[in-house]
């Protein structure tokens, strides 16, 4: 199919290899992480620990600003 761009046919694969392109960088790393999935392991439990230090903190200040102190 052409129109007055050119072939669509070309357009598209010149968009795949450019997304390709794109995302090469991304697919590495994440072949990376699937080689250690103990590390992967570790990030989410050490973040899952802050975050619940932050959402506790967070909710003592709503309790406190509500005057919900028991």
């Amino acid at each position: 199919m052409t129109g007055p761009a050119g072939n669509t046919t070309d357009r598209s694969e010149s968009c795949s290899m450019a997304v390709n392109e794109m995302l090469a960088p991304v697919r590495a790393r994440r072949a990376e992480y699937a080689r250690d999935l103990g590390y992967v392991r570790r990030v989410l439990r050490d973040g899952n620990g802050r975050a619940e230090a932050i959402a506790a903190a967070t909710l003592d200040e709503v309790r406190a600003a509500m005057g919900m102190r028991y």
